[in-house]
């Protein structure tokens, strides 16, 4: 299990330095921010980030809102405000992932609300919008979506309704869990290829100054599949934890409790799986001391390491994603001006590649 300092150092090689003894391997710096990235663009005019991922390709995909903001104007109990239509302009950016540069756009007129992106392992794209109260999946290289689940622009909590959904989460198999999010406090799962309807656990937390049961949600934010462990995890972000439960790919029952963390770190917006460590990647937002920052978690609860921009600190982070590869963390931010960052551990690129074992 690799052990990070806090803002510094790490103390050792991650696992994913295949190759190196802990004596041959430098030790890798904390994960900082690349600064410069991405570079300007006059044709980028993005909005409120809600989701981003990356692809088998290391292209960073993001999901923003363009010129629509969520405030207090946008929904009507929880339907979408009738005086707003689709989202004009592009919602989707395909972004280089060595300069940050525009490689493509598409998702004008389509969306009301953008919420939720996951990149699945064929590239396939996963998205939530919580003012169409649905789930597309979109396949690779396409503009238009080959699965919707929900009900346009209808609230509902019944199997074939989603109120606000905010993440999925994909398995290998297809299979697929949704976080059911602002109203219904849910997940739910369902069989490839046609989004057949498996299982559904938790409910809205009632609960007053008495501690939340363990499938008791206020606000699931954000999913995390740990497939080797047969695992899901979920952002509980209004509790500041993370519940973990059985994903049911293994012949287990899917909702049973296994474990919990509560960080101390505030609210919890967003974590990520990062199976080259063995660790999840998570953001906060405000709570704790208002100290809004990124943190690393071995799948004990621990944290490992803390880290953010390096000039500023984040404002209001809302997503967190990592390349397949374990080198680059990447992080959308919601705030006042929307931006993506991007993380890196600097030793990475300083290593020899003739020295690395070949896989």
């Amino acid at each position: 299990m690799p052990s990070f300092g806090q803002k510094g150092h790490v103390s050792h090689a991650p696992l994913y330095y295949g190759g190196y003894s802990e004596e041959e391997a430098e030790v890798p710096e904390a994960l900082q921010q690349v600064v410069g990235w991405p570079v300007a663009s006059r044709e980028r005019h993005l909005g409120q980030v809600g989701g981003l991922a990356v692809d088998s390709k290391g292209r960073v995909v993001v999901f923003h809102r363009a010129e629509r903001r969520w405030d207090s104007r946008s929904f009507v109990g929880d339907k979408m405000s009738q005086s707003l239509g689709p989202i004009k302009d592009d919602v989707l950016l395909t972004l280089l992932p060595e300069s940050g540069e525009i490689l493509s756009t598409f998702g004008a007129g389509q969306f009301y609300m953008p919420h939720g992106l996951t990149v699945d392992g064929e590239d396939n794209l996963w998205l939530t919008d919580v003012g169409l109260h649905q789930v597309m999946k979109i396949p690779r290289d396409s503009t238009t979506p080959s699965l919707v689940l929900g009900t346009k622009l209808e609230p509902g909590n019944d199997v074939s309704h989603f109120c606000k959904p905010t993440d999925v989460a994909v398995a290998s198999n297809g299979d697929f869990f949704v976080a059911d999010g602002y109203c219904n406090g849910r997940v739910m799962k369902f069989a490839a290829p046609n989004g057949t309807f498996l299982a559904q656990w938790g409910h809205e937390s009632t609960t007053g100054m008495s501690p939340p049961g363990e499938d008791e949600f206020l606000v699931p934010h954000s999913l995390a599949l740990i497939e080797s462990r047969d695992l899901l995890c979920v952002a509980d972000r209004e509790h500041a934890r993370i519940q973990c439960f059985d994903a049911g790919l293994n012949g287990t029952r899917p909702g049973q409790f296994r474990k919990s963390f509560m960080p101390n770190r505030g609210t919890i917006y967003a974590i990520e799986y990062d199976p080259n460590g063995d660790v999840l990647y998570v953001v906060n937002g405000h709570g704790m001391d208002d100290i809004i920052e990124g943190f690393t978690l071995d799948l004990d609860g621990n944290i490992l390491e803390t880290w953010g921009p390096q000039r500023k600190t984040f404002d209001e982070p809302h997503d967190v994603t990592v390349s397949r590869d374990g080198i680059n963390v990447y992080v959308g931010d919601i705030g006042t001006q929307p931006t993506v960052y991007k993380f890196d551990r600097p030793i990475l690129h300083s290593v020899d590649p003739q020295l690395q074992t070949l896989g």
